[in-house]
């Protein structure tokens, strides 16, 4: 894991949370996002051996423009996918930081955690799941800088 920031302030354009059971589909949608140009972490492929879970999953969400929740029926159950969920969550309203998309995988926003279902999502399965990804992250990306430059202006 780098520490230097790129990007307009943060190190990754992306980070990407799932169960270890939805490894194929994490690694289809970081694959395509990094084809694209952007730079992300994915989290049982990026995590680094040796290191601290907890303090490396802080210091990714803190570094991470756009947090990709992937929900599953494996994922919805499981304890460290919720507290890391809570966390993105935390982080984006607290410090108005990381902006969250839920991508549903065969699950519907009604079976998803009740503090995620403000968010607007995106379902894995639809036709148009990676125009509509990669169009969120551009967003993000342009409004970023628009940002950045209205600070740098004053």
């Amino acid at each position: 894991m780098s520490s230097a920031p790129s990007r307009r302030g943060f190190t990754y354009d992306f980070s990407i949370w799932y169960c270890p059971n939805d490894d194929p589909i994490a690694s289809r949608i970081s694959e395509r996002l990094r084809k694209e140009g952007f730079r992300g972490y994915a989290e049982h492929q990026d995590q680094v051996a040796g290191t601290s879970v907890v303090l490396t999953a802080v210091e990714v969400i803190e570094a991470s423009r756009v947090a990709i929740l992937l929900l599953s029926a494996k994922s919805l159950g499981d304890p460290w996918c919720r507290r890391v969920s809570e966390w993105n969550l935390h982080h984006s309203i607290h410090r108005r930081g990381t902006k969250m998309i839920p991508v549903y995988v065969d699950v519907t926003k009604a079976e998803g955690p009740p503090f995620l279902r403000h968010l607007n999502e995106l379902q894995y399965q639809t036709e148009f799941f990676f125009e509509r990804l990669l169009s969120s992250l551009r967003t993000t990306s342009r409004r970023a800088r628009a940002a950045t430059s209205s600070r740098a202006k004053r």
